[in-house]
């Protein structure tokens, strides 16, 4: 009877071994991001000027202001349309990648309502001229109609 007790007791001993190595703490890979980037696309007529702000809101999420202007060339007279999409919750999964993946309410400075799905995988590198830029293709999808657009960009930091 000593042995079985003897034998649960070192049992239950080893079951409270604590152990001492350290928790690494996952690292916050926001602020790898930080700043401001631009690139313009020009499709016939149509030149698009794209600009973001990034910066970091809570441990591994970024908000980014995604602002897109929109000039179409038609008979001699320029048409412009301002957008500007909130992005609050881009997650970085690595000091170079981080994922958009949300449905924002597009500002458009012409008053009309859009919903749109905003997705992409963006990798962040420095470019042959030394420059940080983040290149992601970018889906918007229209929630009201489905319809969607991609494009690939290349956003030189400022």
């Amino acid at each position: 009877m000593k042995k079985l007790i003897f034998f649960c007791l070192v049992i239950f001993m080893g079951a409270c071994k604590h152990d001492d190595e350290a928790v690494t703490p996952e690292f916050d890979f926001a602020p790898e991001f930080t700043g401001n980037y631009w690139t313009t696309t020009i499709d016939g007529p149509t030149t698009i000027n794209h600009d973001w702000v990034v910066t970091p809101l809570v441990k591994n999420q970024l908000g980014i202001v995604y602002t897109k202007v929109v000039k179409v060339t038609a008979a001699g007279t320029v048409l412009t349309l301002n957008q500007k999409y909130t992005l609050v919750n881009v997650v970085p999964s690595t000091a170079d990648t981080f994922t958009i993946n949300e449905t924002v309410d597009v500002e458009q400075d012409n008053g009309v309502l859009l919903r749109q799905k905003v997705e992409g995988v963006a990798t962040k590198i420095v470019n042959g001229s030394g420059i940080p830029q983040i290149n992601i293709t970018l889906k918007l999808t229209n929630t009201a109609s489905n319809a969607s657009t991609e494009e690939y960009l290349e956003f030189k930091k400022k």
